[in-house]
């Protein structure tokens, strides 16, 4: 692991900031899922920008690397959304075979925000500021703070399971499980990293694959 990830810093805020950030992401996926009429994108969109924003005001190395290293950040974030976009294909049609877990429909409910807003807005703020923003956020603030308290695998394991919690208000067992695994995913790869380059490029190169260039339904 890099000494990014053991540096023994506390970051601006401290504890009370990040618990404060996470709260409110709790509250507005709330409100995302669980209040109707929600303009999903229109609040998201902000939502993410402010809290990945966040990420780097209080870890202001969060983007730190030579353009070398950058370059291979980038290959590596591309393998790792073509990577999970297979999984999930396949994860796809498994849900769809199990009758009780209705996951057709389910996978259609996610779907539903695409009638919010032209494809080309969805798909362009799902590369920015959406994708980039939550791995900014879950990852390069959460996790590493995580880490740096409880070591890298427990901090992955609270952080993967915060950022599962956050979709449980939409009561949508099939996008809470696709949370968990993406979750599990890229802060695995995270860890074997140590930087959140990879995880940026592919979270938003994934987001807009999945919803917009190759959606399921």
């Amino acid at each position: 692991m890099t000494t990014l990830l053991n540096d023994t810093r506390m970051p601006r805020g401290g504890w009370p900031l990040v618990i404060a950030a996470v709260a409110a992401a709790f509250v507005i996926w709330f409100f995302l899922f669980a209040v109707p009429g929600t303009p999903f994108w229109m609040v998201i969109a902000p939502a993410t920008f402010v809290l990945g924003g966040s990420a780097v005001l209080v870890y202001p190395d969060t983007f730190k690397a030579s353009g070398k290293q950058w370059m291979r950040y980038i290959l590596i974030g591309i393998a790792g959304a073509v990577v999970l976009y297979f999984i999930f294909a396949i994860g796809n049609q498994v849900v769809r075979m199990i009758p009780f877990l209705n996951g057709g429909k389910e996978v259609a409910n996610v779907y539903a925000t695409k009638a919010q807003a032209a494809p080309g807005l969805i798909g362009s703020l799902l590369l920015f500021p959406i994708g980039p923003g939550e791995e900014l956020f879950w990852r390069a603030w959460v996790q590493r703070l995580m880490m740096k308290k409880f070591g890298a695998w427990k901090g992955f394991a609270f952080t993967t399971i915060l950022y599962a919690a956050v979709h449980f208000a939409s009561l949508n067992f099939t996008l809470i499980g696709a949370a968990t695994i993406a979750g599990i995913f890229w802060g695995i790869m995270y860890i074997k990293v140590g930087h959140v380059g990879p995880g940026v490029v592919s979270h938003a190169l994934w987001d807009a694959a999945v919803f917009i260039w190759f959606p399921f339904v």
